[in-house]
């Protein structure tokens, strides 16, 4: 299988990792940082690029792997899938969210194998909640995400490139609440600025966000950049005879039907994510991706709608087309 990617920073090197895993190699690399692109074509040895439309032309690969901040996607994805290849494409998706629907269109006309690494849908504690769960309807979910974002990060902390907290980092929170509960119809949030005096971030350094799903569902997210905690995320499910509580990414407890869960997970899901996609390409089949585009986009209009309410100071519809 060829595989190239389209961005070689931050999260691009778990998913390079986990390729090394699988023993798959690498057949091109490309990011607008030169220096960059060569170091990672010289450590993959592979072909390295900075024009990435030169890239899909000269490798035409199988499978691409997107791993570009949010306000950098434009039509990557898109050329990606117009020469034929698989895309798996970083989350979120996007931050323009024409480009979003474009791109989701695009991929359903192509019907080419597409996923988006929400890596929390693929973990053993996800996993392992949903089997218990299964098909008792939830009356309520919420979740947390809780770090110090680092000072100084060329593009984490300026919010027309990131999108802010709650696009950028909480949208794991706000996908796994979904992927559980279902779509988000309407939010109300809130914001606060200024919490430190350090140059972390130019939008709200800490969110409440308030949630109803199309199902009658009610929840909600809490979010901060400056937190100094001692665990970043965790999720509570609630409905009759079923609570349960994922601390961090491999902690699962409750009681569900009246048996107590204590279970600890080993895979985090970021191996098992990039090992089902590629299962995806080799068998060209989509139903065993957990998260297509079409749900990222759905995602990523959640969050904005988050965004949005703040700015307006009212409850926002999500919409995402």
């Amino acid at each position: 299988m060829k595989i190239a990617f389209i961005g070689v920073g931050g999260i691009a090197a778990n998913y390079r990792n986990c390729l090394s895993t699988l023993q798959q190699p690498i057949s091109a690399v490309c990011d607008i940082n030169d220096e960059l692109a060569e170091r990672i074509g010289k450590e993959e040895e592979c072909a390295a690029y900075t024009d990435y439309r030169k890239m899909l032309s000269d490798i035409h690969p199988d499978a691409v792997f997107v791993c570009i901040p949010p306000g950098m996607h434009a039509n990557q994805v898109r050329d990606a899938v117009d020469v034929g290849s698989a895309v798996f494409i970083a989350k979120p998706v996007a931050l323009n969210p024409g480009v979003a629907v474009l791109t989701r269109d695009a991929i359903a006309g192509m019907k080419v194998v597409n996923q988006v690494g929400y890596v929390g849908r693929y973990s053993d504690v996800v996993t392992k909640a949903k089997a218990l769960v299964k098909d008792k309807p939830l009356a309520m979910g919420s979740g947390r995400f809780m770090f110090r974002m680092v000072s100084g990060h060329p593009w984490w902390g300026v919010g027309k490139i990131s999108g802010g907290m709650m696009v950028e980092q909480s949208t794991h929170v706000f996908d796994t609440l979904r992927y559980f509960l279902g779509d988000i119809v309407e939010i109300h949030s809130f914001g606060s600025k200024h919490v430190t005096h350090s140059a972390i971030a130019d939008f709200e350094e800490c969110t409440v966000c308030n949630l109803r799903f199309a199902s009658g569902a009610i929840g909600s997210v809490v979010s901060s950049c400056v937190a100094q905690a001692t665990e970043t995320s965790s999720l509570e499910l609630v409905g009759d005879e079923v609570y349960l509580r994922i601390s961090g990414e491999t902690k699962l407890t409750g009681r569900v039907y009246g048996q107590n869960i204590d279970y600890v997970g080993a895979e985090r899901g970021y191996f098992r994510q990039i090992k089902r996609f590629l299962e995806a390409v080799e068998k060209h089949d989509q139903s065993m991706v957990l998260c297509d585009y079409a749900e990222g986009v759905k995602t990523l209009a959640t969050t904005l709608a988050a965004n949005l309410s703040i700015r307006s100071g009212q409850a926002v519809r999500v919409q995402d087309n």
